[in-house]
This record gives structure tokens, sequence and C-alpha cells, in this order.
């Protein structure tokens, strides 16, 4: 009974070394995500692109990196990397066949890490690829201001046509007199708006919410490569992924946001001998962070 204890006390040393290896030979990497993707449809093609860097900072060429995504552990499929331009950077191409949360995985070096989960929409319907309908302009009603405009008018105008026949004093002043308001309600009168039948306006209609910053810097804190280094608890399903604790836990750190842009924005630039990366963050990505790294 004792001997098999130490046999499997003994394997479980062994497979703690082995698993140990990699870190202390350098073999662990920083993936990070060019841009976050948003808005993915089912059926339609989503180019990802990303970086491995070692320890953070050499760019890793020659990598075969493939991306894993499967949705509720029953639909699953595979996709290979490829470099693109600069040292380091792979692009892939993935089509996600059916709507729903899926979890997606970038397996590159020696390590396979989990990136935030994508919520897939399903395609558009086919009433959206309908050409729309042409909207009939509709005919106001004649108001009753303007009907009276135009009788006094006719009058004026029937006046005229009197005083060149009668030569009155007194059809010459009430011509003049009816002239002067017809022609005068008009010029005075504001143009009526045009009535048209319209439907609702894009602007009107009702959009998904939005995440919070705080959120999206809980993703980008992921797709980053923030987590390969920095435990952070409140990360979505934390523990899952893979941390090589080379820097501080984050899980209840806080700072000034001024001091925490800077060091985002360029590390080195606030610590000379820093081990962190500059990951070209931009200003968005950065207050996003901030605004996670200080969430209560």
């Amino acid at each position: 009974m004792f001997s098999r204890f130490r046999i499997a006390l003994g394997l479980a040393l062994v497979l703690s070394l082995i698993l140990a290896i990699p870190v202390f030979a350098g073999g662990w990497a920083v993936i990070t995500l060019d841009e976050l993707p948003m808005d993915v449809v089912a059926g339609e093609p989503l180019t990802v692109g990303f970086t491995v860097l070692q320890h953070g900072k050499t760019p890793m060429d020659g990598l075969e990196p493939t991306i894993i995504a499967n949705l509720h552990k029953e639909q699953e499929f595979v996709v290979t990397a490829e470099p693109d331009g600069r040292p380091g950077h792979y692009t892939a191409t993935l089509t996600f066949p059916k709507e729903g949360e899926w979890r997606w995985y970038i397996n590159a070096f020696s390590m396979e890490q989990l990136m935030p989960m994508l919520t897939v929409s399903a395609p558009t319907s086919d009433v959206a690829s309908q050409p729309a309908l042409k909207s009939e302009p509709v005919t106001a009603p004649v108001p009753m201001l303007t009907l009276v405009r135009l009788s006094v008018l006719g009058v004026g105008l029937t006046g005229l046509a009197f005083v060149f026949w009668r030569r009155s004093r007194l059809a010459v002043a009430l011509t003049v007199v009816c002239l002067l308001v017809g022609v005068g309600s008009f010029v005075a009168a504001p143009d009526v708006p045009e009535v048209e039948a319209q439907g609702k306006s894009s602007s009107e209609t009702i959009s998904e919410p939005s995440i919070s910053q705080a959120e999206l810097g809980g993703r980008l804190f992921v797709a980053k490569g923030c987590i390969t280094c920095h435990i952070h608890t409140k990360v979505v399903l934390a523990s899952e992924y893979w941390v090589t604790e080379a820097g501080p836990n984050l899980t209840y750190f806080s700072a000034s946001p001024e001091a925490l842009f800077m060091r985002l924005k360029d590390p080195s630039s606030v610590k000379s001998d820093t081990q962190m990366p500059n990951l070209d963050l931009t200003k968005v990505e950065i207050e996003a962070l901030i605004a996670f790294i200080n969430s209560k």
C-alpha cells in the first residue's frame, strides 16, 4: 500500500516537473489580438489577427498557430493561422456556422490560450435583404386659410377688371385693398412642410445595449494577453486561463487613471527595466482597461 503511494507521489512530481519545464525554459508566450472581434455574424467570414511574443517581448516566427472554436462542446472547427507581414504576426479567417455563444482558443508555441467568449448572431433575415418599398407622397388637404387668401386675391383681380370698365373710385380702392391683402398674405405666410409617408428612421430603431466600459476592459484584459502574466479573478472564467504569474496579482490593485494610462501607453517610460511589453494600445482600449482594473 505504501509502495503504491510512493509511486503515485513520484509520478505526480514528475508530471509537475514536465509541466513546469516549458516555463523555466522560456516555453511561454503572450498572445495579443490586434482587436477584439465585435458584431460577428454566422456564415460571414471574420479575419482575426494576433501577435505571439515569447515572454511578451520577442516576436516568434515560424509557428503554425491554430484556432479552435466550439459551441457548447457540440460543434467544433479548427483553422490554421498564417504568417502575415510583421514578425510574430499571424492571421486566420473564421466562419462560424451557427449563432450562439462560442468559446475559442489560440494554440501557439507551447500554450493554448482561451479568448473572450464570442457572441455570434444569426444571419440577417430575408426581409432585410428585400428592396425597400417606395414611399408614396401623401397629398395634404388644402387648408382653410389658403382658400380665404385665394378668394381675396380673386376678388381683387375681379375688381381690377371692374375698374377698367366703370372707372369708379370706390372700385379702385376696394381693388387695391384686396390685391394688397391677397398678395401680402402669400408673401408673409410660412412655408408648409411637405407631408410624406415615412417609416421609422434607423436612429429610432432599438439597438442592442452596449457593454459597460469595465466589461469591455475585462475582455481586453484577456484579448491583449494581460491575463498571461497577471491574475485577475474578476475576469470571466478566470480559473480557466493559463497564467504564468510573471507579473503581480491585479485582483485588488488600483491606481490613479493618470498613472495607469502612462503605464499602459508606454511601460518603459515609467520604468526603464520593466518586463511589461508595449502592446500598442489605443486610447479607447487603455481607458477601458483602466475602468476594469479600478472596478470594485
